[in-house]
């Protein structure tokens, strides 16, 4: 899969039926940029699809393909592939129709299940997903708080980590969806060691910098101010820092995260580390705006998605707009081309 002209095959996920997933999955394969670089394997059903198309004025043919039937080379025979207008989909068996809370939500599930059955199968290269509702997930009894934990669930991976990414900036997260009143309890040495180590590693092999140089963002105001605002930067994070060091990161801070990126530091790393969601999140969207691309690390495949939600307002309506999946489906293929898989981490 070195060959740069080849398309890659990604799995593509509908997401949430109800949001705006199937619009932005349509509106991204009708580019030509994806077109010419990805060989789609949309996971999710045909008619929803076709009913997104046919609201945005997309023309594309989809073709049923049977989840168990022949080689990714049958595709290209029958006119998928690169530059066309065919459009390959795997149903899951027995995936729910409705669009009920707790229907989207097995839906959801079923399509990310299959995905993954795809990639382990060596049948894609990669996995990008629409975007999923935690509620719907909560209403089909799926204790899941996002992609990132199902992802490590089906694949029985030891630890996953989110790493924001575009361009030269990649945020990765301490913690994932945990309510700030958890945060300082959820913070632990070992867990932000692995969280560095595994940054580290992805710079490395997917990003392709020999010797990377991390920053670390402090958990609380004024990095702690000497722990007149808080202990975790000396019990915590800094501890973690030097066991990560003698493993071969080179890491600097734990700077205050106020003034880390409104002055520009950013720019002096190969990546950051954060603590948690928000503060790595409010900064990634600032900067990159809808390019930005959820990458999860600790997965045995090369796994993103666009950095929005369902937008559940905006859905079904033909304004959604597909730039961040555009930029998830092309990470994801110029990613896959570069590892073998299993990914591995350890």
């Amino acid at each position: 899969m070195k060959n740069s002209s080849v398309p890659v095959p990604i799995a593509i996920t509908m997401g949430d039926p109800k949001g705006v997933g199937p619009e932005v999955v349509v509106r991204a394969l009708a580019s030509k940029v994806v077109a010419r670089r990805v060989l789609p394997i949309v996971v999710g059903s045909v008619r929803t699809l076709e009913r997104a198309a046919g609201l945005i004025g997309v023309k594309l043919e989809f073709l049923q393909l049977d989840a168990d039937g022949g080689p990714l080379d049958a595709l290209l025979a029958r006119g998928a592939g690169r530059e066309s207008r065919r459009i390959a989909v795997v149903t899951p068996a027995g995936m729910p129709r409705g669009l009920g809370g707790r229907a989207r939500g097995q839906a959801a599930f079923a399509c990310v299940k299959e995905a993954v059955r795809l990639c382990t199968a060596g049948r894609v290269r990669g996995i990008v997903t629409a975007p999923i509702s935690k509620a719907t997930l909560d209403a089909a009894d799926l204790r899941f708080t996002g992609h990132t934990e199902m992802l490590r669930s089906l694949c029985g991976s030891r630890r996953t980590v989110m790493m924001f990414a575009c361009d030269e900036l990649r945020i990765s997260l301490a913690t994932t969806h945990t309510p700030v009143g958890r945060l300082a309890r959820e913070l632990s040495r070992v867990g932000l060691e692995e969280v560095m180590t595994m940054t580290k590693k992805a710079v490395t092999t997917l990003f392709g910098t020999a010797h990377p140089r991390l920053a670390v963002l402090a958990l609380n105001p004024h990095a702690g101010e000497g722990g007149l605002l808080g202990v975790e930067e000396e019990s915590v994070i800094r501890p973690a820092m030097r066991s990560a060091r003698k493993k071969g990161a080179v890491l600097e801070g734990p700077f205050p995260a106020d003034s880390f990126f409104s002055r520009g530091k950013w720019k002096d790393f190969d990546a950051t580390v954060a603590m948690y969601h928000d503060q790595a999140l409010i900064p990634a969207k600032l900067l990159a705006g809808d390019r930005v691309v959820n990458l999860t690390l600790g997965l045995p495949f090369v796994r993103t998605s666009p950095g929005h939600g369902t937008a559940e307002d905006l859905a079904w309506q033909g304004r959604a707009r597909a730039e961040g999946m555009v930029s998830a489906i092309l990470l994801a293929a110029d990613l896959s081309k570069k590892v073998g898989l299993p990914l591995r981490w350890d």
